[in-house]
C-alpha cells in the first residue's frame, strides 16, 4: 500500500514525493507527473544536474522554450526553458539532498 512524504513541495513549480510501500519516486513538475525507481530518480537527477551546468544563462531569452530534454518515452521530450530548468533542477536538488539526509539518519538509527 501506497504511504507517500513528501520530499519537496511548492505551490507554482511542483512537488516530488516517496512513496514508502514501493520505493518510488514521483516529480510532478509542470503538467507533467514523471514516476520513478530510486535509481532511476538518481538518474534522472544527475542527468538534470549535468544540462543545468552545461546551459549558458541568456538573460533576454530565460522564458523562451528552447531546452528538449529526453525522458524514457520514445517521442516524448520535456520541452523547456531556462528559468524552467533552474526550478526543476532546484526541486531535484533539494529531494535528492532530502533522500540523502534520509539514509544518513536510517544508517545512524541502525535501521
Amino acid at each position: 500500500m501506497c504511504s507517500y512524504q513528501t520530499l519537496f513541495h511548492d505551490d507554482e513549480s511542483g512537488y516530488v514525493i516517496l512513496c514508502r510501500g514501493c520505493d518510488s519516486i514521483q516529480v510532478a513538475f509542470g503538467n507533467l507527473l514523471l514516476t520513478w525507481s530510486r535509481a532511476d530518480f538518481y538518474d534522472f537527477f544527475r542527468f538534470i544536474k549535468r544540462i543545468f551546468l552545461e546551459t549558458p544563462i541568456d538573460v533576454t531569452g530565460i522564458n523562451r522554450k528552447t531546452l528538449a530534454i529526453p525522458v524514457p518515452c520514445d517521442g516524448v521530450r520535456m520541452l523547456l526553458s531556462t528559468r524552467e530548468l533552474q526550478q526543476l533542477h532546484h526541486m531535484l536538488d533539494l529531494a535528492e539532498s532530502e533522500l540523502q539526509s534520509q539514509q544518513l539518519m536510517s544508517l545512524l538509527s541502525g535501521e
